[in-house]
This record gives structure tokens, C-alpha cells and sequence, in this order.
């Protein structure tokens, strides 16, 4: 029997038949979050002009944190709350936006995985502004922020893994718009009947 290769099939007692298609775009989505998940959500750099230049930088990601400067990088654990559930949100997000390219009739799972993956930048920004904004000693750093400390100058801003999970949730949310409709199957004709052959007697 010849197959058809497509995104997903569907059998049924006339044959087989392609019925849907995977949303490409919602798995895009998905994947761009995750790649988000894996970078820095905000990033302070400290500089010093003197007769050479001396800057240092430490970063957030959702599970730990990194201070880096003069050759050497020291990584320490994320023990913030916004952080990990931030980090929970991404999850949960992504795989939501996986599944609902992926099954038939879950356009609902796109929106609801949209949503979650743009709660954990929302959480993860004021869950940080707040931390700075109540916490002696950082109360002049903000999301966006630039100043003098400690006789160093030094700039903060929301980094990369921030702003890639941004874009993921709006196009997870985008594809649910762009959502492949299942189509029903289509019927294969059967072969006609077969005529039987008449022999006529010979005399």
C-alpha cells in the first residue's frame, strides 16, 4: 500500500489520509523561550577609568548568578523567589506552546502558554525592581539605570535572556491566530465491482 507522508495522519476504513498540520510558528516560539531560559535576565557592569580600564559585570539568570571580571567568572545559586518561579512559568510556557502546535484541537493550550511565558518576564521584573527598590545598599540600581557607586560608574539593564523569552510569548501568542484547522479526512472511492466474464457455449 503507498503511504503519504505529512505532519500527522489519520487512518480510517477508506485508507489513510492526511488531517493536520504542525503549527511551525508556535514551536518557534516555544523554542526561542527556551533558548531565553538559558541566558542573563539583567546585567549590572562596574567601570573604572584610571590609567587602564577595570570593569567588571554580574549577571541574573532565573536559577543562579554570575559575577565575572579581571579573567575569572564565579557562579553562585539563584536565591531569589521571583527567579525560580519566573523560571517555573518559562517552563510550563514553552511545553504548553510545544503541545499546542503539536495536538489536535488545543489552540486553547497556545494562549494559555503564551500567557505564562509572559508572566515570568512580568514576575521576574518586578519581582527584581522590588528586591532592589527594598534592599539597603541597592537602592540606586533599577531595571534600567546608570549612576556612580562606590567610585565606580556602572549601567544596568534588562540582558538578553529577558527580552528573547519577551519575544517567544508574543509569538507563541501570535500563532494561535495562525493555528492549522484540522481538516476531515478524505474518503477514498472503492474500486467498482469486478464484472464477471459470460462465455458463450460453442456449437
Amino acid at each position: 500500500m503507498e503511504t503519504h507522508k505529512c505532519y500527522s495522519i489519520e487512518l480510517s476504513d477508506q485508507g489513510e489520509a492526511c488531517t493536520l498540520k504542525i503549527n511551525i510558528i508556535g514551536i518557534v516560539g516555544a523554542i526561542i523561550a527556551f533558548i531565553g531560559l538559558a541566558l542573563p535576565w539583567w546585567t549590572v557592569t562596574f567601570s573604572l577609568t584610571m590609567e587602564a580600564n577595570l570593569s567588571y559585570s554580574a549577571s541574573i539568570y532565573l536559577y543562579q548568578t554570575t559575577a565575572s571580571g579581571i579573567g575569572t567568572t564565579v557562579t553562585g545559586q539563584m536565591n531569589l523567589w521571583f527567579g525560580w518561579v519566573a523560571f517555573a512559568l518559562l517552563v510550563l510556557g514553552a511545553l504548553f506552546g510545544i503541545a499546542g502546535s503539536l495536538m489536535p484541537r488545543a489552540r486553547a493550550m497556545l494562549i494559555v502558554g503564551g500567557i505564562l511565558a509572559l508572566l515570568s518576564v512580568i514576575v521576574f521584573a518586578a519581582g527584581l525592581q522590588n528586591y532592589l527598590s527594598t534592599t539597603s545598599g541597592l537602592s540606586s540600581f533599577g531595571l534600567f539605570s546608570s549612576g556612580s557607586f562606590t567610585g565606580y560608574s556602572y549601567v544596568t539593564y534588562l540582558s538578553f535572556g529577558f527580552w528573547l523569552t519577551l519575544i517567544g510569548a508574543i509569538v507563541i501568542l501570535a500563532s494561535w491566530l495562525n493555528r492549522p484547522k484540522a481538516t476531515a479526512p478524505t474518503a477514498v472511492a472503492p474500486p467498482p465491482p469486478e464484472q464477471e466474464k459470460t462465455t458463450t457455449p460453442t456449437s
